[in-house]
């Protein structure tokens, strides 16, 4: 195959509570490239354990990144991405951008989401959720690269977020920041990630950006990308939040009667949001705010009954 068209093999790292985002992230880079794409979701891989429990990753699959260069042969330019992630722009700008000597490449962050205020450890710079690798200059063993952690070769934050394994001058942090907005997102935005674990919008519905990732995974169910099976395991396994089970009549084989639906996706869409609200009421009602403020209420209109009474008999 030629040079100019060969595909930009893209890896996530993932891991089994993540495959439905996983699959949706994939569809999104696929919707957009220009270019052909090898996609392959980093999951289950046979990655060393260090000895020493403080050195083992803090996520399943934050080692797994370090088997990229020998996946691909220590061949050409790969990509590296979280699986918490949605992709809108056209991955060929990131087939284009010149490493200029460096081996891997990263994004710069300068400023972090309010929804970071009370998180810990990073707080702003590189970041290794997006990387490029030039795997023809990365001689990486990963084995090797774990057991210096327990060799005391380096640290575990140097390993993971300075890769210190790419040697002086080896990293740059020159991929576009749009490719990396954390819970950002705007017109320029190419890459929306999605990183704080708990407000994640396949997990919960008050992420507010979370109808982005709702419509780039009804559009996956819709073109057979996202499994309706692996949906519906996901939410068995407390992984899915049970309101995406409303999208499943989108997936090919499920579908309703087009009579039933005239526009599936946004009838799913506004299902899955009345039930959102009916939810909230629900919990507003049963609050002591709202006992109080019932409270109040039948106060005040005994008040107003009162003085109508009143006023009818001085009215005689």
């Amino acid at each position: 195959m030629d040079k100019a068209v060969r595909p930009l093999r893209i890896f996530i790292g993932t891991d089994p509570s993540q495959v439905v985002a996983h699959q949706v992230l994939a569809h999104s880079i696929r919707k957009h490239a220009t270019i052909p794409v090898e996609i392959t979701p980093m999951i289950d891989l046979p990655v060393p354990v260090p000895a020493d429990p403080a050195h083992r990753a803090r996520v399943a699959f934050t080692f797994t990144r370090f088997l990229i260069p020998e996946l691909c042969r220590f061949e050409g330019r790969a990509l590296y991405v979280d699986a918490d992630m949605v992709v809108f722009g056209d991955v060929a700008e990131l087939a284009a951008v010149p490493f200029d000597g460096a081996k891997v490449l990263c994004s710069y962050q300068r400023v972090l989401p309010e929804l970071w205020k009370n998180k810990g450890g990073f707080d702003g710079g590189r970041n290794v959720a997006v990387m490029l690798l030039d795997c023809s200059r990365l001689d990486w063993d990963a084995a090797k690269i774990v057991a210096g952690l327990d060799e005391g070769r380096y640290t575990y934050e140097e390993l993971v977020y300075d890769l210190c394994i790419a040697g002086q001058d080896g990293v740059a942090d020159t991929i576009p920041p749009e490719w990396n907005h954390l819970e950002h997102h705007d017109p320029s935005t190419r890459l929306l990630h999605y990183t704080v674990v708990r407000t994640q919008p396949w997990k919960v519905e008050k992420n507010p950006l979370g109808h982005l990732w709702l419509a780039a995974f009804a559009e996956g169910l819709e073109a057979g990308a996202v499994s309706p099976d692996d949906v519906e395991a996901g939410i068995a396994a407390g992984h899915l939040m049970p309101a995406l089970g409303s999208f499943l009549h989108l997936a090919p084989g499920r579908r309703v009667p087009e009579d039933d639906a005239a526009a599936p996706r946004e009838l799913a869409l506004a299902r899955m949001r009345i039930a959102g609200l009916e939810r909230a009421l629900e919990q507003t009602r049963t609050s002591r705010t709202w006992k109080v403020a019932r409270s109040l209420a039948g106060a005040a209109d005994a008040g107003r009954r009162l003085t109508r009474r009143a006023r009818s008999r001085f009215a005689r």
